[in-house]
């Protein structure tokens, strides 16, 4: 009988595959599509870097050529110009090169999925989970499959929810929270010809352009030498309220951002417009008697870091590190994996409230990045390293503003927050 079986080839379902292999376990990976095939999320942090040289995947991404990601730019809603850090500035432990990539996500997660398969991962694509099997005492024993129209029953000691916003498990278990604070609205595209910086040192960096909008921001993310992807991202009630079509919609928010306008002058449309909607959530329960949820099975809050890649790997390493130690002990009870959920959870937790914190500051953003005392804190977050709240002091030095700014009558920031509340 297969030890564990992965739901989804995505990053978070291919990684744990990676690591179970890599350990000498049993593995089966049920992805109900076809690699390749197009995701958003093209953007990386540095800390994954630590994972694929870990799993022996660097040289793959190496040999595709993909676009090498030395840092990160943002602009601000009036005027020109740009803040940039480089990753360089803060090295990473076991993080050997000093910068990350920006991918195609069709082919990044085909070579990862292909990358599992050849560490032993058995890969089936084209075979959709209906649902997961449970015993007499609640323990996980594997899941129903639909095999071109004829439902299979599949067996194993182990079930890893990998199948990101579908969420199998966890909708199934009704254990999803929507977000109450977070409530945005993505539309994106391919573009080319796109101006993607005027300093050739940053032409390559993903550039956040800040837009005149509640909690409003573009990203540019460059795929290819001719290829990037533009994405527009505002409170969902900032779209309904326009009464515009998506396609308007995407070009006057566009517009409404110098540099970005700029940038996009001459830009030419490659690919069909894609939108996200109510994509901020969180299960209330990661963890089970022999299943666990991994990446955006689990959580998700939102883009603006792109950390989506990152906690899917980091909780797909964990995961398999918990499914080891289980196998060890002999014990595959929801108390045995609970540490799984807890250092999860502490990690998403420091990304949300950076994120939150982010927004609440948003065009105040820029003050940390220059700052002498906090830019390198804040180039630690933006790497992934979240995971020891005590090693973010920034995060507190951010409440700190925010509170000066909220009890000062008159001061000068105070139209410059926006309404979230950080508590």
């Amino acid at each position: 009988m297969t030890t564990a079986i992965i739901i989804g080839g995505g990053p978070a379902g291919s990684v744990a595959g990676c690591y179970l292999s890599k350990a000498g376990v049993r593995n089966i990976i049920l992805e109900k599509t076809m690699h390749p095939r197009p995701h958003v999320g093209e953007s990386l942090v540095s800390s994954t870097v630590r994972i694929f040289d870990e799993l022996d995947f660097l040289p793959t991404m190496e040999k595709q050529g993909f676009i090498r990601k030395y840092g990160a730019a943002w602009h601000p809603t009036q005027g020109k110009g740009e803040f940039a850090i480089e990753f360089a500035e803060f090295p990473q432990e076991g993080v050997n090169q000093d910068y990350t990539y920006h991918v195609d996500r069709a082919t990044f997660d085909h070579l990862l999925l292909q990358h599992a398969r050849d560490l032993g991962s058995k890969v089936i694509q084209g075979v959709g989970v209906k649902e997961v099997l449970f015993d007499e005492n609640d323990f996980a024993k594997g899941v129903v499959v639909d095999i071109e129209g004829a439902t299979t029953e599949l067996y194993a000691d182990f079930v890893l929810d990998c199948s990101g916003r579908n969420a199998i498990l966890g909708n199934q278990r009704r254990l999803r929270e929507n977000d109450p604070l977070f409530n945005q609205f993505a539309v994106t595209a391919h573009f080319e010809n796109v101006v993607r910086s005027h300093d050739p040192k940053t032409a390559d960096y993903i550039h956040i352009y800040f837009l005149p909008v509640e909690r409003g921001w573009a990203w540019q993310i460059p795929i290819d030498d001719e290829t990037t992807s533009i994405g527009v991202v505002t409170e969902k009630s900032v779209f309904q309220e326009s009464r515009r079509r998506k396609e308007e919609w995407f070009y006057e928010q566009v517009a409404s951002a110098p540099d970005l306008a700029r940038a996009m002058e001459n830009a030419k449309q490659v690919d069909d417009f894609t939108t996200e909607a109510d994509y901020s959530y969180s299960m209330r329960r990661f963890v089970g008697n022999g299943w666990m949820l991994v990446g955006d099975a689990a959580r998700f809050v939102d883009p603006i870091f792109s950390s989506g890649i990152s906690i899917a790997a980091e909780s797909a390493k964990y995961a398999a590190q918990a499914v080891v130690q289980a196998i060890e002990t002999g014990d595959r009870s929801e108390a045995a994996l609970q540490p799984y959920e807890d250092r999860i959870k502490a990690g998403v937790s420091i990304w949300y409230e950076f994120i939150r914190l982010y927004y609440k500051l948003m065009h105040l953003f820029t003050y940390f990045i220059q700052s002498k005392e906090h830019r390198l804190q804040i180039l630690q977050l933006l790497q992934g390293e979240v995971y020891d709240r005590e090693k973010a002091p920034v995060l507190d030095a951010m409440r700190d503003v925010i509170h000066t700014v909220e009890s000062t009558p008159g001061h000068l920031w105070a139209g410059h927050l926006t309404d979230i509340p950080i508590d």
